[in-house]
């Protein structure tokens, strides 16, 4: 009988403090400025004040409910997503190593990819719907800097989620079954609010940036998810928004923010609100409190949080059939024999 091939399975997010500890919110902080720093100027003195304030704002706003539940939901994506592939038929001839790496927190993206380097193959999948400069732009980045040419062909970074349609599906079965807290009767006072995350337009001097920040492909999902939301017979809610979680830094940001959205809601004579990340894959610091920032600005609205897709059983199994579609593709190229071949389309 043929050994099984073996291949990592990489699910790249962005990682954040599992604690409210001024130490490590430091740490990630900064090793998120660094890495962005690799796309635009941020000077050295300015990534530690940045890191510095934004440790302790995030040390006072926790007020002992603990730090970002993000990584936690990472690794029970990568736990559910193994044992969707352990099931999977291409598992007769491939072992799938699935592990979580974060971009600023512990394990380090490249470290993981060190230490999976020995595999037959590796797929890595950044978690996030869409592709820009700091996520797929910086993986990509580091792997040619890291492996020689002969080797990139053992390596697959999946991209353009945004534009699947399986991927929509996924989120309308979260969505409409899966996550529950739907309104008990549809009714055009209803509405969805897709949040996504916000991207610079322009700087402080009017420039437009430098490098791909995903805002055409931000707006083009948050189109295709409203309009397969709205053509599908099980939907709630009489009306779908969109805004943008933005960061206040100097320039001018996507719109509307989710600031000027709430000021819209509470006028807009809603009986209910339900918030859904749509523009994130696991629910973390920029998630996890826009429900109750939206119940203060209007007296008697009902507003509800939908969990992001985290570990839901729907998204893990549309994760598998990327993995394995992948997983295919890079021993095919390494000339492996592969048994059943059809099954790896």
């Amino acid at each position: 009988m043929t050994a099984r091939r073996k291949v990592a399975v990489i699910l790249a997010s962005h990682g954040e403090a599992e604690t409210p500890g001024l130490i490590e919110n430091y740490r990630v902080s900064l090793h998120t400025l660094s890495r962005a720093s690799q796309v635009m100027r941020i000077p050295v003195p300015l990534q530690h004040l940045i890191s510095l304030s934004s440790s302790v704002k995030k040390r006072l706003a926790a007020r002992g409910s603990g730090g970002s539940p993000q990584n936690g939901l990472t690794r029970s994506q990568a736990s559910l997503l193994q044992r969707c592939l352990d099931l999977h038929p291409a598992s007769s001839c491939i072992e799938f190593d699935v592990r979580a790496a974060h971009s600023a927190s512990m394990p380090y993206i490249e470290q993981v990819l060190t230490d999976t380097s020995g595999h037959d193959g590796q797929v890595v999948i950044p978690m996030a719907p869409v592709d820009h400069a700091l996520s797929c732009g910086l993986i990509c980045a580091h792997l040619a800097a890291s492996l020689p040419v002969d080797a990139l062909h053992r390596v697959k970074v999946v991209g353009r989620l945004w534009s699947d349609d399986e991927l929509v599906r996924a989120y309308l079965s979260h969505l409409l079954g899966d996550a529950g807290r739907l309104p008990e009767r549809a009714g055009r006072h209803n509405l969805l609010l897709l949040t996504f995350h916000g991207t610079l337009v322009r700087d402080s001097e009017g420039r437009e940036p430098g490098f791909r920040t995903g805002r055409d492909e931000t707006a083009a999902f948050a189109r295709r998810l409203t309009a397969a939301l709205e053509a599908d017979p099980r939907n709630p809610w009489g009306t779908v928004m969109t805004t943008y979680l933005n960061h206040d830094v100097g320039g001018e940001w996507t719109r509307p923010a989710f600031e000027e959205s709430c000021q819209a809601i509470t006028a807009g004579g809603y009986d209910g609100v339900w918030l859904f990340a749509a523009g994130y894959f696991s629910d973390g610091n920029e998630t996890i409190r826009r429900a109750s920032e939206l119940s203060g600005t209007g007296q008697g609205l009902r507003v509800e949080a939908i969990p992001c897709l985290n570990d839901s059983l729907a998204f893990a199994e549309y994760l598998a059939g990327k993995v394995v579609g992948a997983a295919g593709q890079i021993l095919r190229f390494s000339g492996e024999a592969i048994p059943d071949a059809a099954r790896f389309t």
